[in-house]
Formats: structure tokens, C-alpha cells, sequence
């Protein structure tokens, strides 16, 4: 058995290996535009097992070669955290990497199964959509005040809305911004509404997010960026865990008699922080039981601090409400199982019986 580690770049992967015994062999250098020679390397090394870091590039190279041996994804801020040098080079980066995969002690990343990376990649690019609309929106809104007007309606990115703005008296340079900023207004609304329909077609195969839909504030592309962030929900083992995996807890520095409680750590899915927070703050209109929670917060503590609060409580429920939900049809597809058995051998039994 082989053990390999992966240091993978934008073009290049640096492949370090060792045996079960420890002993070396010299890196090789593969450029990413070959997949078919590292494919070949790795083929002529089967079994094997490889590691790689869990860059934003890995998956191509994780797809290319699982089939061939096992894949482990390696956790980026926890290496950092494990191992400090003062040399480092790709070949060491590697070496290090397949070292320490012989010795099982590599800090895993969750691989997210296909259903849900597709899914991933659908609504990550809806929500790089929805926060350029809004960074579009907030700059039209600062045109409109140095022109010292006020838009109307509550939305600037309404067809209604965008005309009026057309039809101000501005200077030629303010003329030019504001074009430029309507023009990509109606592209975002394209757009979006484009990615809706997708994601609306490729519901059916996502029913677990009918038991998010009940939740106030929650409509079928949240439910969906949720399912897809959070993955297989049986891997948490508590709420704590999915509010950590969130980025939603607050930083923690303890030593002897010094107790210190910060910011939030942002670590994790920033996606799932961001739709959690948007669906907070929503969901504390008609929820009853956070909306309290969410008063009684606010009042000892700001408005900011609340709204996080309150996100990390629903991410509780999301989370509590998709392993029901697992938990449910997995149950029914096991008394389905069972009914269909029971058919069966009550026709055998049947078709056995002599008729006289």
C-alpha cells in the first residue's frame, strides 16, 4: 500500500509518496491541464490512498482519481493549526501530507456526496446573484441621495422604480452611473429568475425540503442552499456542531482566571451563515417561540448579537427537522420493504396450493 499527498495548485499537482515502512520517493510534478498522465500515475499505484487539501479546486482531481483508491480531504485550517516550519516548499508540503496520512492522523474535511455538491453549485451561484443585486441596489441607493431624492416603493430594483431613475435630471457622469447600475439591475432579475426556475425543477429530487418549508421566512431556495450547505445531517451529532459548522459561535479564549467571549468565529459555510441570518430575521415576525427568544436577547444585548442569536437557534431547528425527516423515510422505506416481502410470500404461497 501506497500513500500519496497531493499539494494542488491552480496548474500544477506536486505528488509526494511513501510506503507502509516510510520509505520515499522522489515528488513528481503534473500540470492540471493533463489529467490524463496523473489518471495513468495513480492507476499504475492501485491500491493506494492520497490525500489533498481542501482548496476551492480540489473536486475535479478528487472525482478523477476515487475511483482508483481511497481519497481523504484534508482540513487547511487545521493542518495550519497542527504544524508550523520555517521551510516551506510544494515538495515538502506534499511529503508532509503523505507522511502524515501513514501515520492516520491527517485532520479530515467533509466530502459532500454528488447529490449534494450539484446541488451546491446551483444555489452558491443564485446567492453570488442575490448579493450583487444588493450591492447594485445599496449604490443606486447612495446616487439617488446625492441627487436628494427618494426612490418610490420599497424596492429600487422594481421595473417601476429603475424607470424613475431613468427619468431624473442628472449631470452626464451621474447620467452614466445610473445607466450602468439599471442595466445590471435587469440583469440580476433575469438571472435570478432563471436559476428560480432551475431550482424549482430540480426539487423533486430534494423532498426533505418540504419539512424546512413550514419554517416562516424559509421559501424553497433557502431550504435548498440549507439541505446543500449542511450536507448529510447525521454526521453532527448535536446542534452545538451545526451551529459551529455555521461560523455562528462565538470565539472562546480561556485561560486560568481570564474568561473572554468574542465575535463570531465565520468559520465554516459562510453561505449557510448568510441564509440562516436572512431567515432569522423573518422567521422572529411569526415564530413565536423566537420571536421571544429574540426579545429577550435584544434586551440585554444589541440588535446584531440578536439577530445572530436567533440564527443559530434555527439552525438547531433546520438541522433537527432534516434528521426527522431522514429518520421518517428511511423508517417508511424499511415498512414498505417489509409489506412488499410479505406479499410476495403470501403469493408464493398461493401459487403452491394444488387446486382440486
Amino acid at each position: 500500500m501506497r500513500y500519496f499527498g497531493i499539494d494542488l495548485h491552480k496548474r500544477t499537482a506536486i505528488i509526494a509518496s511513501e510506503d507502509e515502512f516510510g520509505k520515499k520517493e522522489k515528488a513528481k510534478k503534473f500540470f492540471c491541464v493533463e489529467p490524463d498522465k496523473i489518471y495513468r500515475f495513480f492507476e499504475n499505484h492501485a491500491p493506494f490512498r492520497a490525500v489533498v487539501e481542501a482548496t476551492a479546486a480540489y473536486r475535479w482531481l478528487y472525482d478523477l482519481i476515487s475511483p482508483l483508491g481511497e481519497v481523504v480531504l484534508a482540513h487547511t485550517l487545521h493542518l495550519r493549526a497542527m504544524f508550523s516550519r520555517r521551510a516551506k516548499t510544494d515538495k515538502l508540503d506534499a511529503a508532509l501530507l503523505a507522511k502524515l496520512l501513514r501515520l492516520d492522523i491527517i485532520p479530515e474535511a467533509y466530502v459532500p456526496p454528488a447529490r449534494y455538491h450539484r446541488l451546491r453549485d446551483l444555489t452558491r451561484s443564485r446567492a453570488r446573484l442575490a448579493q450583487d443585486k444588493v450591492h447594485a441596489e445599496n449604490r443606486l441607493q447612495a446616487l439617488c441621495r446625492e441627487l436628494n431624492v427618494e426612490p418610490p416603493g420599497r424596492s429600487i430594483s422594481t421595473k417601476k422604480s429603475l424607470s424613475w431613475v431613468a427619468s431624473l435630471t442628472m449631470s452626464p457622469v451621474q447620467k452614466v452611473r445610473a445607466g450602468e447600475l439599471v442595466r445590471r439591475l435587469e440583469h440580476y432579475r433575469g438571472e435570478l429568475a432563471f436559476f428560480d426556475g432551475e431550482l424549482e425543477r430540480c426539487a423533486p429530487e430534494y423532498p426533505e425540503a418540504e419539512a424546512l418549508m413550514d419554517i416562516h421566512g424559509i421559501g424553497l431556495f433557502s431550504a435548498l442552499l440549507i439541505i446543500a450547505e449542511l450536507g448529510e445531517p447525521e454526521r453532527f451529532r448535536d446542534g452545538r456542531r451545526v451551529a459551529a459548522y455555521s461560523g455562528l459561535t462565538a470565539r472562546v479564549n480561556q485561560s486560568g482566571g481570564h474568561d473572554y467571549h468574542g465575535h463570531i468565529t465565520r468559520q465554516g459555510s459562510r453561505w449557510l451563515r448568510w441564509i440562516l441570518v436572512q431567515a432569522a430575521m423573518k422567521a422572529v415576525r411569526k415564530d413565536l417561540k423566537l420571536k421571544n427568544f429574540y426579545t429577550r436577547i435584544r434586551k440585554r444585548s444589541s440588535r446584531n448579537i440578536a439577530r445572530v442569536a436567533a440564527a443559530r437557534k434555527l439552525a438547531t431547528i433546520c438541522w433537527v427537522r432534516l434528521l426527522r425527516w431522514r429518520r421518517t423515510a428511511r423508517l417508511s422505506k424499511e415498512m414498505q420493504r417489509v409489506r412488499t416481502r410479505g406479499v410476495t410470500a403470501r403469493s408464493r404461497g398461493l401459487a403452491g396450493q394444488v387446486v382440486v
